[in-house]
């Protein structure tokens, strides 16, 4: 059996995923290197720039499992498996441990790793009987470590990294690779305008954190685009080079486990295990927001 070569992108509209200036400029350079791409998300008017370029756009909410099963059986129907699936959709929870509501926490974890892994499984019959196929997972610099005020969107993330390294070994006799991509801080992606932007209303005592909500948004605007961000905005990562770096994933015969994108994601683990955990800690806190 001839393997698919067919992509379906998850999170490909505005708001969620690597933002949606990565997930785009993803869709895009697939496609312009010929990749039949599905370009899916929740909010299907968005992705209309994408269809204008000829880009196969679909709805697609990793928490609607109609949804994802119509996708899956169209690319099936079409090209009898589909061949890469870039599992992409996700957005950043913001709130401390203690005072989220465990509702959002759970509807944290069934966009970015339970509908993920349902998908998933949904994708891994087709690719077994065409004898091989591929999974990528949009992990983060944050699968690697936590700071406050994201840690349960940063769970997700850790439960990500664990998921993807079962399922390579478990998928591996069947010629089906798994790749995660580990970026640094996207330009623009994940980035709030206020603390208002944050929710901190819908929790129940936003005003026990009121100074570090502040500073967490000051903060992370080192990541809006601009002509001459501080150091931090620097070693971000453009759309582009997520783009750029996923088409190498999806196009090498012979992928790495993981590519780790831009500076931090390569410097931050060595510089852990040099400098010990109480050495480490120093370092978040005097780098992140720290109530």
């Amino acid at each position: 059996m001839t393997q698919s070569r067919a992509i379906l992108l998850t999170g490909a509209s505005s708001g969620t995923g690597m933002s949606s200036g990565s997930g785009k400029a993803t869709a895009l350079r697939l496609h312009r290197a010929g990749w039949p791409v599905y370009a899916t998300g929740r909010n299907v008017e968005a992705l209309a720039d994408l269809a204008d370029e000829g880009i196969t756009v679909l709805y697609l909410d990793v928490n609607d499992e109609e949804s994802m099963a119509a996708a899956v059986k169209r690319i099936t129907d079409e090209h009898g498996a589909v061949g890469t699936l870039i599992n992409n959709a996700a957005y950043s929870l913001n709130g401390t441990i203690g005072e989220t509501p465990m509702d959002e926490v759970r509807a944290q974890f069934e966009t970015n790793v339970f509908g993920l892994c349902r998908l998933t499984q949904m994708v891994l019959p087709g690719m077994r009987e065409q004898g091989g196929g591929r999974i990528i997972m949009m992990s983060s610099i944050f699968g690697m470590f936590a700071t406050p005020g994201r840690g349960y969107y940063q769970a997700t993330k850790h439960a990500l990294e664990a998921i993807s390294d079962s399922l390579r070994l478990e998928v591996a006799p069947f010629g089906i690779k798994v790749v995660v991509l580990q970026p640094a801080p996207i330009l623009g992606g994940f980035v709030p305008d206020s603390v208002a932007d944050l929710g901190m209303d819908t929790h129940d005592n936003p005003a026990l954190y009121r100074d570090f909500w502040e500073h967490f948004v000051d903060w992370h605007q080192a990541y809006r685009l601009s002509d001459n961000p501080p150091l931090r905005g620097k070693i971000a990562v453009r759309a582009e080079n997520v783009a750029k770096v996923l088409e190498t994933a999806v196009s090498t015969p012979n992928p790495r486990i993981r590519y780790r994108l831009g500076m931090p994601p390569r410097l931050l683990p060595k510089m852990r295990a040099m400098i010990g955990e109480r050495g480490w800690e120093k370092f978040v806190r005097a780098f992140f927001p720290i109530p």
